[in-house]
């Protein structure tokens, strides 16, 4: 059957990013499928990222921008969010590669599905690995998902936003958006709010994504503020909670819940 073409917007906040933008932008740019609306939010950036901005939307009609005082990921994002108007949403960082054939084959995993998830690339400085806790094909339920998610909810593979691609119309009928006074945590806690109303999941066996991790980042660099970060988790937990609470699976996973407090768990 040949894939149905509907229109994905892909959001990107950008922020001192002009070292990276640009092989970003042409790894999107060179997808095969072509129903896109790219949004660049300039948060705040200090170097020459706003006129690659410029560039990319003088350069394609699919591309625009948005320019905006630094407020963090969280806002960058939700800025896009308003603007977006695709039946599928992808978030991707901007010095980061999307992966050949990627955006084509998540919109045919999407096909029935309310949320997709993928294997990604991890790169470091000591090498490149593929990386998710799931790595074969498979569709869930939503309280079969719910047993997946509770043996490490902190993980990349259910936290990060780049991996998966969302429906916009649960997101826009439940209002959600991401919290701008987080140092960290904030793709996690989105996702978490996502979780609440999606019942069909299908898990790929692909690789979609290349995460490009410096460790002197924003998020590493703050996850050591340690009052923040346990306010952060406090948050993310109760969040957690409230998905398996909404789905009456509290009990079940009661103390797979609870552990999630004790640990920090941001990888895979």
């Amino acid at each position: 059957m040949p894939l149905t073409k509907v229109m994905v917007s892909i959001i990107i906040p950008v922020y001192n990013a002009s070292r990276y933008l640009s092989d970003c932008m042409n790894s999107i740019l060179d997808q095969n499928y072509k129903e896109l609306e790219i949004i660049l939010i300039n948060d705040g950036s200090r170097d020459n990222s706003l006129d690659l901005c410029k560039y990319y939307a003088e350069l394609d009609e699919r591309v625009s921008y948005i320019d905006q005082t630094n407020g963090g990921p969280g806002a960058a994002r939700n800025a896009g969010l308003e603007q977006a108007t695709g039946k599928y949403l992808l978030f991707f960082d901007s010095d980061d590669l999307v992966l050949p054939n990627t955006i084509e084959k998540m919109v045919k995993a999407m096909d029935g599905h309310d949320l997709a998830i993928a294997l990604f690339s991890l790169n470091t400085s000591s090498g490149q690995s593929v990386r998710g806790l799931i790595k074969q094909e498979m569709y869930f339920d939503k309280d079969d998902f719910l047993e997946k998610l509770s043996i490490w909810p902190g993980a990349y593979y259910y936290s990060a936003l780049w991996n998966k691609i969302y429906k916009r119309d649960i997101v826009e009928k439940h209002r959600i958006r991401f919290r701008t006074d987080f140092i960290w945590g904030e793709d996690c806690l989105f996702n978490m709010n996502y979780y609440l109303y999606i019942n069909q999941i299908h898990i790929v066996d692909f690789v979609v994504y290349q995460y490009n991790r410096k460790v002197s980042g924003l998020s590493w660099g703050s996850v050591f503020q340690l009052h923040k970060g346990l306010r952060i988790k406090r948050e993310i937990y109760r969040a957690l909670k409230k998905v398996f609470i909404q789905a009456d699976q509290y009990q079940k996973y009661f103390w797979q819940v609870q552990k999630y407090i004790l640990n920090i768990t941001l990888m895979d």
